[in-house]
């Protein structure tokens, strides 16, 4: 067998017909990063027969003196339970980087480490401990089984799995289902963007990631060419929040009037305590309607066609859909926007015969005193399982080289110090 240089159109035939492929192992995604920061390369192990055995697209970082790194993003495509091809394709793979000056690649595959309850409790199920293992004892390092966010990807992520037929909301956790409805009620509207929608979009989520609005204008041109990506946005239609939050008030004043009247005929008798509550509930409720419409009605003034008030990006693979990167106004915030985006993207999906939605990281500490336990709580409520993955791992490929580039980035990090730290 041997490694092999093949081209992205060679890699994009092998991928599709690849059992478990993913976006990140595509040319549309190397062709993207080839525009920021890397160069794309895709490399096959062909046998003596001629047939492609394994293959990756590699992203390649140039630094100082001519080294290399590389990373697999989501790779390898490689059956990871033939350990003998994965020892095989290694050494392969070894030699033939380090003869175009390598100093180490980066893998973070594909491959759920063990199964998980909503909780984060290990369940029976997947155990793919025996990958780890074998990644280890062929010459990987593993950076071992972080909780948060430190590695290139997520190794914890929420996907919620589903089909054509079911009925998702339903499966939604209660505060989840609570702010779509409250979403609705407030006309709150979901629209499709396209090529011209870039820069509004990255108006909206700029302050998530330090991607600047050309990595998302290119995304949209690459992927675009092939149906791989969608920009939603969420439109808050004033008009419709008057007609919704007017109808609301004068039906709760209906029920309040009709309490009002229950409890005149009953006032002498000595079973009122439950009027009295709901009488003192309706009145609650019917004061927050009335300030819903003046609310309402203020928007309107303002925004009389209507104004976005948050946006999403997803990519279409597989039957598969994942949330990339999503942001709201902060000032909207109360319209819950990023709930019913999701919600409305899923459902359509859903219809549409995909069955894997991904909601992107999460933190693998599911202490309420976890910093990120409100972000993982609420991916969680889209009836979101947990997916562990076994991680990230380095193949060092010169020793010497790899060596002295670590010691050359604790220099550069001591450099960039600032000489006075603030108190």
């Amino acid at each position: 067998m041997e490694i092999i240089q093949i081209t992205k159109e060679e890699f994009d035939n092998f991928a599709e017909n690849y059992e478990i492929k993913n976006f990140y192992q595509t040319g549309s995604y190397g062709t993207l990063m080839d525009r920021h920061s890397f160069d794309d390369y895709y490399l096959a192990m062909k046998d003596e027969s001629g047939n492609y055995k394994a293959a990756t697209l590699i992203l390649i970082k140039k630094e100082l003196l001519g080294y290399k790194w590389g990373y697999c993003p989501r790779g390898y495509l490689i059956d990871f339970n033939d350990f003998n091809l994965l020892e095989t394709f290694t050494k392969l793979l070894t030699q033939f980087l380090n003869k175009r000056n390598f100093m180490f690649v980066k893998i973070d595959p594909y491959i759920i480490y063990k199964s998980r309850d909503k909780k984060g409790n290990v369940i029976s199920g997947i155990d793919n401990s025996k990958i780890v293992d074998e990644l280890i004892h062929i010459g990987y390092e593993h950076t071992g089984f972080n909780l948060n966010f430190e590695n290139l990807k997520p190794r914890w992520n929420a996907v919620t799995t589903t089909n054509g037929t079911e009925d998702l909301f339903s499966r939604f956790s209660k505060e989840i289902r609570n702010k779509i409805r409250k979403a609705d009620k407030m006309g709150i509207e979901i629209l499709e963007g396209d090529a011209s929608s870039v820069k509004q979009f990255y108006s909206l989520v700029n302050k998530k990631h330090s991607r600047k609005l050309n990595y998302y204008l290119d995304m949209m041109e690459i992927l675009g060419k092939k149906d791989m990506i969608k920009l939603y946005f969420a439109k808050l239609d004033t008009a419709k929040y008057i007609e919704k939050s007017k109808t609301l008030f004068e039906a709760e004043e209906k029920r309040n009037n009709e309490i009002n009247q229950e409890l005149e005929e009953n006032i002498n008798s000595n079973n009122t305590t439950n009027i009295i509550k709901r009488k003192m509930a309706s009145d609650i409720l019917l004061n927050n309607c009335k300030q819903n419409v003046i609310n309402a009605t203020n928007l309107y003034k303002e925004y009389p066609s209507g104004v976005i008030v948050g946006a999403s990006a997803i990519i279409k693979y597989n039957k598969e859909i994942f949330f990339l990167i999503d942001g709201y106004k902060q000032e909207f915030k109360r319209y819950c926007p990023n709930h019913y985006l999701k919600y409305q993207i899923m459902n359509f999906y859903r219809k549409e015969g995909y069955t894997r939605m991904h909601l992107n990281g999460i933190s693998g500490d599911f202490n309420k005193s976890s910093a990120f336990y409100g972000l993982t709580r609420f991916k969680l409520g889209f009836a979101a399982e947990i997916e562990e993955y076994i991680g990230e791992f380095t193949l060092v490929i010169n020793k010497g080289k790899y060596k002295s580039y670590q010691n050359a980035s604790k220099v550069v990090d001591w450099l960039n110090e600032p000489l006075f730290k603030k108190n």
